[in-house]
């Protein structure tokens, strides 16, 4: 008898596997689970909204010995308006294409798991997707352990608040150092995304969000180039989300 294992995670894709089944790609506590799902073909099938991503299940699967089988679960968050809206399901999309690829960089699952669950609830609850991306991809960076130094200037080392933001050096640049380093964000611009790097997921707000909003700063062009330099990795779903929106 199979032994049968109860987990939570979060659904965040499906692929064809065979002629009625597919694999789902699960994020747990303990990482990313690839099962198998019976019948998810099937359009009377009961199993089929599993394949409705992103959403959140308890579940049970029966151990295989190359893949596991998805053999019972219960729903516990669908964050419905990710489905429903539009660019909601696009920016879920951005956020599930960089879960996907570097899970398995990151030590701590655990605070992974609960990292990706807050911003998905916060892009549920909240119409500020773009900034809500924003701060998902720049608190990613810790996770993967290439965050910005923003304690000091990374040239010559001074402990100071005043900085501009360099990809090069990887962190903040000093107003001295300035004139001989290149600096993507000038001193508003930083002092912007450490905030956004700092703050607390359960300190967001309605209130928050659209004051950051209401800055029209944006960090798109800066997160994707300081991605390509220390991951040497390029969003293909941010690049259709860029033609669509």
């Amino acid at each position: 008898m199979k032994t049968l294992i109860k987990k939570r995670g979060i659904i965040l894709s499906s692929k064809d596997f065979k002629e009625n089944y597919k694999i789902l790609n699960i994020l747990t506590i303990d990482g990313l689970d690839h099962v198998i799902l019976k019948g998810a073909n099937k359009m009377n099938s009961g199993n089929k909204k599993y394949t409705i991503v992103p959403l959140e299940v308890d579940f049970l699967i029966a151990e295989g010995k190359n893949l596991s089988t998805f053999t019972e679960g219960y729903i516990t968050q669908n964050f419905t308006n990710l489905k429903n809206v539009y660019e909601k399901n696009m920016i879920a999309q951005v956020i599930i294409e960089k879960v996907l690829t570097f899970t398995e960089h990151v030590l701590d699952h655990e605070l992974l798991y609960n990292f990706v669950k807050k911003i998905f609830e916060l892009l549920n609850q909240y119409d500020y997707h773009t900034v809500i991306l924003e701060i998902f991809e720049i608190k990613l960076l810790y996770l993967l352990g290439i965050a910005p130094n923003l304690e000091g200037c990374c040239r010559c080392h001074k402990k100071t608040t005043n900085l501009l933001l360099s990809i090069n050096l990887g962190g903040g640049c000093c107003i001295d150092c300035s004139y001989f380093t290149h600096c993507e964000l000038d001193e508003e611009e930083t002092q912007i995304f450490k905030y956004l790097y700092l703050i607390k997921l359960d300190k967001i707000d309605d209130i928050f969000l659209s004051l950051i909003a209401n800055t029209h700063l944006n960090f798109d062009s800066f997160i994707d180039k300081y991605y390509e330099k220390y991951l040497d990795f390029r969003s293909i779903a941010k690049k259709i989300l860029k033609k669509i929106v």
